[in-house]
C-alpha cells in the first residue's frame, strides 16, 4: 500500500512540474522604437511602425510619405498612434484651428506648444496639415511633356506641355493648371501652324464643412488660334460640393456666376465681346489601384451668342505610375464653342476640337 501511495505522489509531482515548464514565464512584447527626430512616426493597428512624413489627414484618410513604402493613403481607423516632428495645424469639428507638436494615442489627441500640453478627444478631429510654410507637404505638383516629331516628305512637330500646382491647408485649397498644345508642319519650306492653343486655370476653395466649399476665386485664360480666339478671360466664384470622397473616389461639382471677355484674332466686330456667365463643372478622380488613376474633368459655360453661346472643356484619361515620381499619361481633350465666330472673309471654324495625347509626367 505504501509503495502504491509513493508511486501516486511521484506521478502527481511529475505532472505538476511538467505543467510548470509548459507555461511561458516571459511573454514577448514588440519593442517601441526609438523615435528619431528626423521623422514623423505612425503605428498601425497591426502593431507595425512606419517612419516618414505626415502629409495631411482629410475625410478620415491619412496621407503619409513612408521612408520605405513611399506615399500611401490609410484609413484613419487603421492608425492607433501618430507622432509629429514639426508643428501641425489641427482643425476641429467646431471650426477651431490649433497648432503644435502632435501625438495621437489611445483615443486622445495631444498638442504640445510652448511647453504645455492640450488634450482633446480624438472624435473632435477634422483635419491635419503641416503648419510650416516651407514644408513640401503643403504643396503638390506635376509637370507633363509629350513630343511627336515626323520627318520625310512632311516635317511635322507636335508637342503638349502641362503644369499643375496645388496647395492645401485645413481651410483652403489653391490650384493652378496650365496646358499648352502646339503643332506645326513644313512642306516644301512652307510652314503651317495646325494647332496653337493654351489654357490657364486657377482657383481658391474655402472649405465650410466636410462636404460644402466656396470657390471664392475662379479664373480662366484661354487662347485658340484655330477657333479665332486671341484671348478669353473668365473670372467668377461658385459653390462646390463633395458628392463622394473616400479612399478610391473623389467627385466634386460646382455652380456659380462669372464674367467673361473675349478678343478675337480677326473679325468684323472690332470691339471685345463681354458676357455674363453661368458656369458649372464636375471633377472626378478614381483610383483603380495604387498605380492607375482615372480622371474626368468637365467644365461648361453658358454665355451670350457673340461669346460662343456655350463653351465647354473636357479632359479625361488615365495616369499610369511606373516609378516613385514618374507617370505615363494618356489624355483626351475636347474644346467646344457652340457658336464660333469666323475670321473676316473666312469660313466659320468647326465647333469641336479633339486631341488625344500621350505624355510623360513628373510628380513633385
Amino acid at each position: 500500500m505504501n509503495k502504491f501511495l509513493m508511486l501516486a505522489l511521484t506521478f502527481i509531482s511529475f505532472l505538476s512540474h511538467s505543467q510548470q515548464e509548459l507555461v511561458p514565464t516571459n511573454i514577448w512584447v514588440p519593442p517601441t522604437p526609438v523615435f528619431s527626430p528626423q521623422f514623423d512616426w505612425l503605428k498601425l493597428r497591426s502593431g507595425e511602425w512606419l517612419k516618414g512624413d505626415i502629409i495631411s489627414m482629410y475625410d478620415d484618410e491619412l496621407e503619409f510619405d513612408s521612408k520605405k513604402l513611399n506615399n500611401i493613403i490609410l484609413d484613419w481607423q487603421d492608425v492607433t498612434e501618430l507622432r509629429s516632428r514639426y508643428d501641425q495645424q489641427i482643425r476641429f469639428a467646431n471650426g477651431d484651428v490649433k497648432q503644435g507638436f502632435l501625438i495621437v494615442k489611445e483615443g486622445h489627441l495631444i498638442l504640445i506648444s510652448g511647453g504645455s500640453e492640450q488634450h482633446f478627444p480624438l472624435s473632435e478631429l477634422l483635419s491635419i496639415t503641416s503648419s510650416s510654410d516651407d514644408r513640401e507637404g503643403l504643396w503638390d505638383g506635376k509637370v507633363n511633356l509629350g513630343i511627336d516629331v515626323n520627318t520625310g516628305n512632311v516635317n511635322q512637330l507636335d508637342y503638349l506641355a502641362s503644369v499643375r500646382i496645388e496647395r492645401r491647408t485645413p481651410f483652403t485649397r489653391f490650384r493652378v493648371d496650365f496646358i499648352y498644345n502646339y503643332s506645326k508642319s513644313t512642306v516644301d519650306e512652307n510652314e503651317q501652324v495646325i494647332t496653337d492653343t493654351s489654357r490657364l486655370t486657377s482657383y481658391l476653395d474655402w472649405f465650410y464643412s466636410r462636404k460644402l466649399f466656396l470657390r471664392a476665386f475662379d479664373y480662366e485664360h484661354f487662347t485658340d488660334l484655330q477657333q479665332n480666339i486671341k484671348s478669353r478671360d473668365t473670372i467668377g466664384l461658385s459653390l462646390g460640393y463633395h458628392l463622394i470622397q473616400n479612399k478610391r473616389l473623389q467627385w466634386d461639382v460646382t455652380l456659380g456666376p462669372s464674367y467673361q471677355q473675349t478678343a478675337y484674332v480677326n473679325t468684323t466686330n472690332e470691339s471685345d465681346q463681354k458676357s455674363g456667365v453661368v458656369a458649372m463643372g464636375t471633377s472626378l478622380e478614381y483610383n483603380f489601384s495604387s498605380r492607375i488613376d482615372f480622371l474626368f474633368d468637365y467644365q461648361l459655360q453658358f454665355v451670350e451668342e457673340n461669346s460662343g453661346k456655350r463653351n465647354a472643356h473636357l479632359k479625361t484619361g488615365f495616369e499610369f505610375e511606373f516609378s516613385d515620381h514618374f507617370e505615363l499619361d494618356l489624355s483626351f481633350y475636347l474644346d467646344r464653342v457652340a457658336h464660333p465666330v469666323a475670321p473676316e472673309g473666312a469660313i466659320v471654324p468647326k465647333s469641336n476640337d479633339y486631341r488625344l495625347a500621350l505624355s510623360l509626367g513628373y510628380d513633385f
